[in-house]
Formats: C-alpha cells, structure tokens, sequence
C-alpha cells in the first residue's frame, strides 16, 4: 500500500473539496481507481430527490437532516461484476459534509444514512465529515437496515484508518463479503463484539465472592459503558428486550450460581480434574471407545465397581492402554 504512506489526508478533514478529498482517500485504501465523483450536488435537495434516484419517501426528521448537510456526492458504485461471485448487490460509496454541533453530528448522520437506505438492495458506504473530524458509516441491507459507524476521527487517527480501510484486508469474493469486512476492520468496537449476558455473567461470577456486586448492578454497569464512553455520539443497533437494563433479573443467574457451587461441592476431588480430551478424537461417542478397549482387556481385570460408571471406566481403560495393547 504505497499510496498511503504518501497520503496527506489534511484536506479530507478541513479541505474546501470535500468530495475530492473522500475520492482520494477511498482511491488511496485501494476501493476505486476513478478520478471524478459519479455525482456532486449543486443543490442538495434536488439532488437527493431525483439525481440520486432514491424513489422512498422522506419523513419531517429526515428531511430536516438534508437542511444539515453542505456538500454531498455519490463517489462511485462496486458493481457486484467486479467480483468473484456475481450477485445483484453492489455497494455504492458516498461523501456527506455536515454543518451541525458536535452534539448532534452522529444522530444526524444517522437519520441521513438511513434514509439513504430506505428500499435499496444495495449496501452503502458513506463517509461523513463535521467540524474537522470523519467518520466511516455503513448500511447493511436487510429489513431493518440496521446502520454502523466508525469512531469519528482527525488529524492523529487517520493513518490507522487508512491501514484499516486498505483493500488489501479484504476480501473480493463478493460485494457481501467485501462489505462486512470493511465494516469489521473500521466498525466501533460495540458493533463487531456487541452486548453478551452470558460473558457479563461469567466475569461476574469470576470476582471474589466478597467484592462482588450485585448481578443486576454489575451488567447494567457494564451495558452502560459504551454510552458513558461516547457520550453523544452513542447510537446502537436495535437493542432486544433482553438486553434492556429494565429486564435484566438476577434470580436466574444467582440459582445457576448457588446450582453450581452446590454440585461443586458434591463432587470428589478428582472428579474436578478433567481427562485429557484428546485421546478420544477419533470416536463417536464413549460407548465405541469402551467396546474396542474391553475387546482387548479381560474384562474379569476391570473393578467391577467402575463397570457401572462410563466416566470411571474410561479413565480406567485409558490408564491400562499399555497393559492391553500387550
């Protein structure tokens, strides 16, 4: 990626050209070899109402986000052609400057995308910019469009998205897979690892029994983190009800505690141990195992108080495979 180590990229975030400045930055990660944007906007609502070719219907709050942006551009389309596998999906690049707060740049960003995406079968990439800062969006084809952004970043940032975003992290097997790539490597981090219970239950359990919290503090702790983190520029997928800190309980998780500590408790002290799995790879299931051993052991030498017991028997058969194989 040669490009980028000369690449500059000061005019992307504070150029007067902004859909230049998106081309190039897409042309140097290696996306696109044009040289032109398919579309600039001369006036931005005439341009999104009919050179565009969006044929949704736009409500009151997306139609106030258009009021928000100065420039716009439609960069250039991945026709689904160009890659491995031909599918009816291309993924069309787009270039949005916005003139709003700080506080409201990703709502609005948010509200612009998913207008854009309203009935398409294509997956889009747009690259806003605020206030001399950038960032990466992407819209997801399905029936939600579910949207995902990028950190906004600057000046110290931008070679890290560069690498990030270089074709060369991608794959061409098709549009899809392209896509979900590009959305992989440059995503926040909450979009690619998002919200788990059961790994919020498992680190919970894993404190000191004396400092830990209770469960219902301590996911709802955890689930806010990324809100606290990024303020206003905090938006997530469609969040289901289990995920919600109003329907988290902790009776459920506190019986599989006091379930397993109870079990613990009741096992033998070599029972704690696991056997090593490896052994037993090249079997279906425990009972082929067991025959093919006791074809080759006198089953008068096995303890007849293991016989009954699949675990104990194994472990037995396993530990006398040399007296057997002789």
């Amino acid at each position: 990626m040669d490009d980028s180590i000369m690449y500059d990229g000061s005019g992307l975030l504070s150029g007067v050209d902004f859909p230049m400045e998106a081309l190039e930055f897409f042309r140097t990660v290696g996306h696109t070899a044009e040289t032109k944007p398919l579309i600039t906007a001369e006036d931005i609502l005439t341009c999104i109402y009919s050179e565009l070719n969006f044929t949704a219907f736009f409500d009151r709050h997306e139609r106030f986000a258009f009021l928000c942006i100065d420039s716009l551009s439609h960069l250039f389309t991945l026709d689904s052609k160009i890659f491995d596998k031909t599918t009816l999906s291309s993924i069309r690049y787009y270039a949005v400057s916005l003139n709003t707060p700080k506080s409201d740049r990703t709502v609005i960003a948010h509200t612009v995308l998913s207008a854009f995406a309203k009935g398409t079968s294509d997956f889009l990439v747009v690259l806003f910019r605020n206030n001399n800062k950038c960032m990466l969006s992407f819209a997801k084809k399905s029936n939600i469009n579910p949207i995902y952004f990028s950190d906004w970043f600057g000046e110290s940032d931008l070679f890290d998205v560069v690498l990030r975003a270089d074709i060369g992290n991608l794959s061409l097997k098709s549009g899809s897979e392209m896509f979900d790539d590009f959305l992989y490597m440059t995503a926040r981090s909450y979009y690619v690892w998002p919200l788990s219970k059961d790994l919020y239950h498992a680190e919970w359990y894993l404190l000191d029994e004396n400092d830990r919290p209770a469960w219902k503090d301590y996911v709802t702790e955890r689930m806010n983190e990324n809100s606290r983190k990024y303020g206003d520029d905090y938006i997530d997928i469609l969040i289901s009800k289990d995920y919600q800190t109003d329907n988290i309980e902790s009776k459920d998780f506190e019986l599989d505690l006091l379930a397993l500590e109870l079990e613990i408790e009741s096992m033998d002290a070599e029972d704690l141990f696991e056997l090593d799995e490896s052994y037993y790879d090249d079997f279906e299931d425990e009972e082929e195992l067991i025959e093919l051993n006791i074809s080759r052991i006198n089953a008068e030498e096995i303890p007849a108080e293991i016989l009954d017991d699949p675990v104990k028997l194994l472990d037995w058969l396993k530990r006398n495979e040399n007296a057997a194989g002789e």
